[in-house]
């Protein structure tokens, strides 16, 4: 098989973990905020002991990666778009760190009644899933203009976070909210917001890759 063959087999085999480790990933979000919501101990546990397929694949796909570029030696492109699928793991990798979190709090708070999760709460989960699924979108089209258009809703992630950070300091500070039950629902928010900026800087590593420019988030970059 030819140099470039080769290249292009390797770069096809990560393209294809890289989307997998992303699905996995996506999943481990949605049932680790369902666990929270219901106070699922089982599937909390699964969150969590899942978690070793996560970084199992994200050591198997930084090998992959570092190996192909010390034997297959790319240039350019190729290479911009093995350093952004490194980073891009990565990312990846901290999110599944993140749902494992919000597993173990689950346990944390034990066998008390669920907690509700608020409208606010609800909208920054859905609006997490919606980018997270664009951004791996974007990545298998190869899109800047789709990885800045998940970017951008980061903003509107920030202040969804921020109303609903104060919404739980006025609830408990009115004692209608336990501080207990508060400290709960501000510690899985925090990190659904860290996803969110997980997500954005995948958004700008496959912007990086397809044109080489750092930065490429900057907002005058964004179709509206």
């Amino acid at each position: 098989m030819s140099t470039r063959g080769a290249l292009d087999n390797d770069l096809t085999a990560i393209r294809d973990d890289i989307l997998r480790l992303g699905s996995l990933v996506a999943q481990a979000v949605e049932h680790a905020f369902k666990a929270f919501e219901t106070n699922d101990s089982q599937l909390a546990q699964q969150i969590i002991q899942g978690d070793c397929e996560i970084d199992s694949l994200h050591h198997k796909l930084e090998e992959h990666i570092t190996t192909t570029v010390a034997l297959q030696q790319p240039m350019a492109g190729d290479l911009r778009k093995l350093i952004a699928d490194l980073l891009i793991t990565n990312e990846l990798e901290r999110m599944g760190d993140y749902a494992e979190g919000v597993g173990r709090t689950t346990l944390r708070y034990g066998e008390g009644v669920p907690l509700t999760l608020s409208p606010l709460m609800k909208d920054m989960l859905q609006l997490v899933t919606d980018m997270l699924q664009g951004v791996l979108d974007a990545y298998l089209e190869e899109s800047p203009e789709k990885a800045r258009e998940v970017a951008w809703h980061d903003d509107q992630l920030d202040q969804l976070y921020r109303q609903h950070l104060d919404s739980l300091v006025t609830q408990m500070g009115s004692g209608d909210l336990p501080i207990d039950d508060g400290t709960y629902l501000m510690w899985v928010a925090h990190n659904l917001e860290r996803i969110g900026d997980r997500v954005t800087n995948i958004a700008e590593r496959i912007v990086y890759a397809r044109t080489g420019a750092l930065g490429g988030l900057n907002p005058r970059f964004f179709r509206k």
